[in-house]
């Protein structure tokens, strides 16, 4: 991602297991929250998870 966006290099992005499904936790070095930055990413993992459910 860095290499093709101007995302900030603190930032870490986990796909966890969450009950029959999975969820993304975002992780920050600083401070400071993007909250603009995380709503963002969590409506991506929210398309992926449509995609990749992993149920079965």
């Amino acid at each position: 991602m860095e290499d093709i966006s101007e995302w900030p290099t603190d930032l870490a992005i986990s796909v966890v297991p969450h009950e029959d499904s999975w969820k993304v936790e975002i992780m920050r070095d600083g401070p400071q929250q993007d909250a603009d930055r995380c709503d963002m990413i969590e409506a991506i993992a929210d398309r992926l998870r449509i995609q990749f459910d992993l149920k079965g």
